[in-house]
């Protein structure tokens, strides 16, 4: 099981490559959100997210990840939020049906 969830968090992750979303106004730095992959267990929700070259693994939903914190996470889905503004970066379908295989 362990094996199999390493497969597809690295297939996932060359797949997301270029999935990214802007967090701030265009004429600020922006900061670069890439989510790896989601998972569920029996202890909570986890996402794990990449901001700006920064990975932070599996990170719990209500956890922080650098200025962030997870408000949500659903299979596929993760929403940030930033002093109450929010960003979601989705995963597009063929990523989708890699991580619920």
């Amino acid at each position: 099981m362990r094996l199999i969830l390493i497969i597809l968090v690295f297939v996932s992750s060359l797949l997301l490559a270029g999935t990214t979303a802007s967090a701030d106004i265009s004429t600020k730095k922006q900061d670069i959100l890439k989510l790896i992959g989601t998972s569920y267990a029996l202890n909570g929700k986890f996402a794990w997210v990449e901001i700006n070259g920064e990975d932070y693994c599996w990170t719990r939903e209500g956890g922080n990840v650098g200025k962030y914190r997870i408000v949500m996470v659903e299979m596929g889905k993760v929403k940030l939020e930033l002093f109450g503004r929010a960003d979601q970066p989705n995963l597009s379908e063929q990523q989708k049906e890699i991580i619920e295989v």
